[in-house]
């Protein structure tokens, strides 16, 4: 049997981390909003991770803080900003010089944002390469759009068509290359 203040609990898990990532979008710290909303900096702390829940007056004064509505808070509705949209014709190619690889991206993640998660499409003509061998933290995912490219990953090589996915952890050293006249990879880093 839920009691109202299990439920209450139990919204507040479900947008206190909203309310984390709002925040951070408009690129304010947990110290700034305390201050500014008149909370102690504990309080929002565990609001964002879901572990308390605020009052109507502290809803009120967290939302114009972060310039959004209650509603927007409570996951009743969304800004405009919880979504990033990149239409086709808005895709901006950049190319790296020859030295590096000669290859071009176009990048999907917010460029604003540290989500931890980076989002690209890279395009290699035939015998293109990432010279650099590549890590990082987290997982790397590759999905091929179109084209085909040899990936090595450490000690192994994998040869990826048209439609195929690979995923590893992004600290093994990785080398990518283009087989076909042109190649096109959807990129996703996470949890860097």
């Amino acid at each position: 049997m839920n009691t109202p203040s299990h439920s209450i609990a139990n919204a507040a898990s479900d947008f206190g981390p909203q309310a984390r990532a709002l925040r951070q979008r408009r690129n304010l710290t947990l110290d700034r909003v305390a201050e500014l909303t008149g909370l102690t900096k504990g309080h929002l702390s565990r609001f964002e991770r879901g572990e308390k829940a605020l009052s109507v007056a502290a809803l009120l004064r967290l939302a114009a803080v972060l310039n959004t509505s209650v509603s927007s808070l409570l996951g009743e509705q969304v800004d405009d900003d919880t979504f990033r949209l990149v239409r086709r014709e808005e895709r901006k190619l950049h190319h790296t010089e020859v030295r590096d690889g000669g290859y071009g991206f176009v990048t999907l993640s917010r460029p604003t944002e540290n989500t931890g998660l980076d989002a690209f499409i890279l395009e290699m003509q035939a015998n293109a390469e990432r010279i650099n061998e590549a890590h990082h933290g987290g997982e790397e995912s590759f999905y091929v759009l179109d084209g085909e490219v040899e990936i090595r990953v450490a000690d192994k090589v994998m040869i990826l068509a048209e439609g195929d996915y690979l995923q590893f952890p992004g600290r093994l050293k990785h080398v990518i290359r283009g087989r076909k006249d042109l190649n096109r990879i959807f990129i996703v880093i996470a949890g860097k």
